[in-house]
């Protein structure tokens, strides 16, 4: 099969687009037959750190499409079921995922913006929701809100019915696009601009709930922006993976600090990711009221260039590899 492999260059690893074998699913896993396979920011790394992986590193994270052959542990997928998955090696024509990180994907729903499920949803409604407690009516916090994580909680937060809806951006975001994933507020990413702008946009009262993408640089802001009693998700560290932290603010205040990844998760808690994302988003997905929006579209052959594009950070949605027609 054609994939897109990680090699070794003159300035580090690279991507070249190579043959190799088609991957066989093992008992819990699923074969997919690849039609989108959407880019993360992890892929820049060119590595698969995040999974054991032997033979060639195939790149990529995240695909879409049809399962061809499910192991013989798999229970609630059958070949033929249109899916999207974490897939380790997705950057290629066939991909295996474990059954716990695939989910179905509504009927009318394009494959190029079903690439975006397994990741950006997932990762976003488990964050908010289940480690933020989201309830209605709560004020959210949504820091890198033009990144995929902060557009697909600013979608989750709206049709959840978030009170108050707030977005920092590292450097002012016009387009259209993002004004209507439907902000109260939005803020310029520096610290204390966003003390500023929680201030006003909550009459002093602080946010309940943080989504944080950032990281290094802005904890103590996140903190002096939550109401008593909040919680803030670190999901990601864009900025760096150190911060400091005053821990007195952190008691007197009563908030909750919360890390989330799927790396370290066994296979039933995966599963309740899952399914969680499922019972709260699906009638969302299939009816069109939240809609994940894709940024440009690549050939396969062309993953470096859509890797570059991706890196420049000038991209408002997905970016997708189209591995072959619908």
């Amino acid at each position: 099969m054609n994939a897109i492999v990680v090699v070794t260059g003159p300035e580090g690893p690279t991507l070249e687009l190579a043959t190799v074998p088609v991957p066989t699913p093992g008992p819990t896993q699923v074969l997919i037959r690849v039609s989108a396979s959407g880019l993360n920011r992890a892929d820049l790394r060119r590595t698969q750190a995040h999974f054991k992986v032997s033979g060639p590193v195939v790149a990529g994270l995240e695909v879409a499409g049809e399962i061809i052959e499910c192991g013989a542990e798999v229970a609630g997928l059958q070949d033929g079921d249109n899916v999207a998955a974490m897939a380790p090696g997705g950057y290629a024509e066939f991909a295996v995922a474990e059954d716990v990180s695939a989910i179905k994907v509504p009927a009318d729903m394009p494959p190029e913006q079903a690439a975006a499920l397994a990741t950006w949803y997932m990762t976003a409604h488990d964050a908010m929701v289940t480690a933020g407690k989201f309830r209605r009516g709560d004020a959210v916090l949504v820091t890198a809100a033009a990144s995929g994580i902060g557009i697909a909680t600013a979608q989750i937060a709206r049709a959840m019915g978030a009170g108050v809806l707030i977005g920092s951006v590292r450097s002012p975001k016009d387009n259209a696009a993002f004004a209507g994933l439907g902000w109260d507020a939005v803020s310029a990413g520096a610290p204390e601009d966003i003390r500023t702008c929680v201030a006003t946009a909550t009459n002093e009262r602080g946010v309940d709930v943080v989504i944080d993408t950032v990281g290094s640089g802005i904890l103590d802001a996140l903190m002096d922006a939550t109401a008593l009693g909040g919680r803030i998700v670190s999901v990601g560290r864009m900025g760096g993976f150190h911060d400091q932290i005053d821990l007195d603010k952190l008691a007197l205040r009563r908030i909750s600090l919360v890390g989330v990844t799927f790396r370290t998760r066994d296979r039933a808690q995966k599963a309740a990711v899952r399914d969680a994302m499922m019972r709260d988003l699906w009638r969302l997905l299939e009816s069109g009221a939240i809609v994940p929006p894709v940024d440009r579209i690549f050939a396969l052959k062309e993953a470096l260039a859509a890797q570059e594009h991706m890196k420049a950070n000038k991209h408002f949605g997905k970016v997708v590899l189209q591995v072959r027609d619908a």
